[in-house]
């Protein structure tokens, strides 16, 4: 029988920028492919850089093709959900599903209770802030967001 070959991208956004991790392997052993952040040039106006992003995502996607894409939300009660900041996130978002959309990927959406669930434990700050994650060496990451992205991806992987 041969060997599963899921392959996970997890993504989260913020305005301007939308932070990605490839994972494949099982839940309980991920192993990370690939991760980076993309920043749209600052130069930029807002509908260029949403199709800047768009066409990163295109790219990444080409690259790694994975089976499923995840994108992690804010949580339902976020303050400041009704700021330009907030609003600027979501567009983003919007942009990252609507490519997934487009190649008819299948897509897992959610604040990190959904992915927590997935994992069969929360996903907290301290394990964001841990040394490892079932092998995988997060703190090695700086931005949380990043870390964010790992976790996600990895929350879909099939278990053994």
């Amino acid at each position: 029988m041969g060997q599963r070959t899921d392959r996970v991208i997890g993504i989260r956004a913020e305005p301007g920028a939308f932070h990605w991790a490839v994972t494949t392997g099982t839940l309980e052993r991920p192993v990370l492919d690939a991760s980076d952040t993309e920043a749209a040039p600052k130069a930029y106006g807002e509908a260029e850089s949403l199709a800047w992003m768009r066409q990163r995502v295109l790219y990444i996607l080409d690259t790694y093709t994975p089976s499923t894409l995840a994108v992690r939300f804010p949580e339902g009660n976020a303050r400041g959900a009704n700021t330009n900041s907030a609003k600027a996130r979501c567009r983003v978002e919007g942009v990252v599903l609507e490519v997934a959309g487009s190649r008819n990927l299948k897509t897992v959406t959610g604040p990190l209770s959904t992915f927590s669930k997935h994992l069969g434990s929360k996903i907290s700050r301290d394990d964001l802030e841990s040394p490892d994650f079932r092998g995988i060496e997060l703190l090695k990451f700086k931005s949380t967001y990043l870390r964010e992205a790992i976790l996600i991806a990895a929350s879909l992987l099939p278990a053994a």
